[in-house]
């Protein structure tokens, strides 16, 4: 296994700036007035490779199969991404999401996030009867740079975590601590690194430990990737920074 990249001291975060394609992208749009509820729309469309996306006063369709919703009312048209910043965030997260299923990740929406974990990849604590699977929650940013008066688009990667059971089926801290005592919550916080190993010490390096280790590996696997609606983008390889500064005397 390929050692993990070093950052240079400082303070950073989690946030890696996304380069998008610059040029137009095909998609559908149709007034959000004609759907003002989505989900059956989206029901419809479930089994199908096509997707849409309220935002604003629009509606927009994406995806292989999307040429389907011209039956319902949409019409075709090209975007530019940086024009349409919040469609633009969740093309991101979907497009990162896409690449992490294709390596066998789960993947899935939680309130309005989307979470990854790997069911393969675990750590066993009490005796082997929970499975610590360390899993990913995706989101996407933009903000306007004061330098150049632009938009910028970020990937923000946090490190999450699922409990199981032998079996797949998903635990409960209250539960496992009544069936194993508290000693169990320990266990799990060395896994996730709150814990220094074999100790009850806290780990006060947890933050810059996980970024180092477990989110920077990430961010090199897949340092491009494609979007769910055509093009690609790329990811720069190094977290935002956080530069400190004061008032001048």
């Amino acid at each position: 296994m390929d050692a993990a990249p070093q950052l240079t001291p400082g303070i950073y975060l989690n946030i890696f700036p996304v380069n998008l394609p610059v040029e137009a992208v095909p998609v559908m749009q149709a007034p959000r007035s004609s759907f003002q509820d989505l989900r059956p729309l989206r029901e419809e469309l479930e089994d199908k490779n096509v997707w849409v996306y309220a935002d604003g006063d629009l509606v927009y369709g994406y995806g292989p199969e999307m040429l389907q919703l011209e039956a319902r009312g949409f019409d075709s048209a090209t975007v530019q991404l940086v024009e349409t910043p919040r469609l633009a965030t969740r093309l991101i997260v979907e497009g990162l999401a896409n690449a992490l299923m294709a390596d066998g990740y789960e993947c899935f929406l939680r309130m309005g996030r989307w979470q990854a974990y790997s069911p393969t990849e675990f750590s066993e604590v009490a005796g082997g009867k929970v499975r610590v699977h360390q899993g990913y929650d995706m989101r996407a940013y933009f903000w306007r740079d004061l330098a150049s008066d632009e938009l910028v688009f970020g990937l923000i990667l946090d490190i999450n975590w699922l409990l199981r059971d032998s079996a797949g089926q998903p635990l409960s801290m209250r539960n496992m601590k009544q069936q194993y005592g508290s000693g169990i919550a320990v266990e799990i916080g060395r896994v996730q690194s709150e814990y220094l190993p074999r100790s009850n010490k806290i780990n006060t390096e947890v933050a810059r430990q996980r970024i180092q280790e477990h989110v920077l590996p990430v961010i090199r696997r897949y340092p491009e990737f494609d979007l769910p609606i055509g093009g690609r983008v790329s990811l720069l390889p190094e977290p935002v920074r956080v530069i400190l500064g004061g008032d001048e005397r």
